[in-house]
């Protein structure tokens, strides 16, 4: 396949191309070097998105993954915003206006690189929580992050943040967060689950960043259990 040459490692992680790549576990090293499916989810509200950046993180995925799915989270914004103390009617609107935005951005930067292939996706969440493999990953996601308490408090830490950033400075109450932590909820089951839910032999789910919810996970610091055929890397720009 394109782009499989060799890489440059430095100190464990791979510099593959214009990107590095730094596999959270032996396994997710393993899943990266098979490159057969890879879930980018794209985040609302995050400027690291923009098509230009899209455009050229697209071009290298399609070059380096047999299959490329994008999943923009829909139905998890509308928490968010009801978090922040929008009403029902207009946190419907504001997330409906700004997944719409996000996923014409995403069209326009994947336009540019030839666009989708035959088996690639733009998948919108909404389109995806009725699998039934996503469903019931969503089931044990909801009874760990109950039980699980290093699990709950890195959501409930993450969910401040991401109201923080959203301009929230008023009090962290136990309703606001609870509902925040909803679009965390959502996006649980790709990182236990993708390759079952999209249909692949292996799946890599990443970030441009690293993420305290996955290193959690993947550590084994949660109750969560990923299957073996997922994978999770921190991939961002080389310079």
């Amino acid at each position: 396949m394109a782009g499989r040459g060799g890489a440059a490692q430095d100190n464990g992680n791979l510099r593959q191309g214009p990107f590095v790549v730094e596999p959270f576990t032996d396994g997710s090293r393993a899943i990266w070097e098979q490159r057969e499916h890879v879930v980018l989810g794209v985040s609302p509200g995050n400027s690291y998105f923009q098509v230009s950046r899209l455009a050229g993180l697209l071009g290298w995925l399609c070059a380096e993954f047999e299959r490329v799915d994008v999943v923009i989270p829909d139905s998890a914004l509308r928490h968010t915003y009801l978090a922040l103390g929008y009403e029902p009617q207009r946190a419907a609107r504001k997330a409906r206006g700004e997944i719409n935005a996000l996923y014409n951005r995403v069209v326009r930067a994947w336009q540019t690189q030839g666009g989708p292939r035959e088996l690639d996706g733009l998948n919108r969440m909404s389109d995806l929580v009725s699998n039934d493999v996503y469903r019931d990953s969503y089931a044990e996601c909801d009874r760990a992050l109950k039980e699980d308490p290093a699990l709950r408090k890195t959501c409930e830490q993450m969910s401040e943040e991401v109201l923080a950033a959203r301009g929230y400075d008023g009090p962290h109450d136990s309703e606001r967060i609870e509902r925040a932590m909803q679009y965390l909820l959502l996006e649980l089951p790709f990182f236990l689950a993708s390759a079952d839910i999209f249909g692949v032999p292996s799946s890599l789910n990443f970030y441009h960043q690293r993420l305290a919810l996955a290193e959690l996970i993947f550590s084994g610091g949660s109750v969560l259990d990923p299957s073996p055929r997922q994978g999770y890397a921190t991939i961002y720009p080389a310079v």
